[in-house]
């Protein structure tokens, strides 16, 4: 659960789920890598955790028939007065077993606390061969990626800590599957705008199958080498999405 849920009320959401200035330049850039990664089929049956107003959903939607979202922020959720999108914590999915092909949280899992409980939950509510695709800023100091936001809408810098309740990286992220069998498939990191680690965690076919976790593709050397690119405008471009 989080810690303190009322720094997520309309003013947070609307902020951060804003189509202007760097918000609104932040959350286009955003949907169309996400989208990519998601890869959305007409059949799968997507959740996203921490869906907001419900944006990249409605993205998705053009490609799927079958999107949800979950969110701990009451009013935005009020506010979406969406069927498909629902008040309710990550640490418990209130869904079947084995119903989703495809599940994603993006810039949510640093504001949970117990995201090993999360990772549980997710794994238990994927079908077999299922992923869980996640994105979480590169942070150096825990809560930097959240100054913008916690002086922006909480007016107090030190809120920056209480809505970043974690410093992730793809290693933490390792150590917290690892009684849990997913399979790391993907782990690189994006510009998007700034440093962001994105990971693909598959569920094996068989429940007691080991999970396979290769290194990160930017280990740190190269990470420095990817900064630098980013810096004089030298890094590759992307892929369109393939539906």
């Amino acid at each position: 659960m989080l810690r303190n849920r009322n720094l997520y009320d309309s003013a947070y959401g609307s902020f951060v789920g804003s189509n202007k200035g760097y918000c609104g330049f932040r959350n286009k850039l955003r949907i169309r890598r996400f989208a990519e990664l998601i890869r959305p089929a007409k059949e799968d049956r997507i959740l996203e955790i921490g869906c907001n107003g419900g944006d990249l959903m409605s993205h998705l939607s053009h490609f799927s028939d079958y999107v949800y979202g979950i969110d701990v922020n009451v009013e935005q959720v009020s506010k979406a007065n969406s069927k498909r999108i629902q008040y309710m914590s990550a640490t418990a999915l209130k869904f079947e077993s084995d119903t989703f092909d495809k599940v994603c949280s993006f810039e949510v899992m640093e504001h949970i606390a117990d995201i090993t409980n999360v990772f549980q939950e997710v794994h238990r509510i994927l079908k077999p061969n299922g992923k869980f695709i996640i994105s979480f800023p590169l942070e150096f100091i825990r809560g930097q990626a959240a100054l913008f936001d916690a002086i922006t809408v909480h007016k107090n810098v030190s809120y920056d800590r209480m809505l970043h309740l974690h410093k992730l990286t793809p290693n933490r992220i390792r150590r917290a599957i690892k009684d849990i069998p997913f399979s790391v498939s993907l782990s690189v990191i994006q510009f998007l705008p700034w440093p962001t680690f994105i990971m693909v965690l598959e569920k094996g076919s068989s429940v007691g199958q080991q999970a396979i976790q290769p290194r990160s593709q930017y280990p740190n050397a190269v990470l420095v080498q990817h900064l630098v690119k980013f810096i004089f405008g030298l890094y590759p471009g992307r892929k369109s999405m393939r539906t």
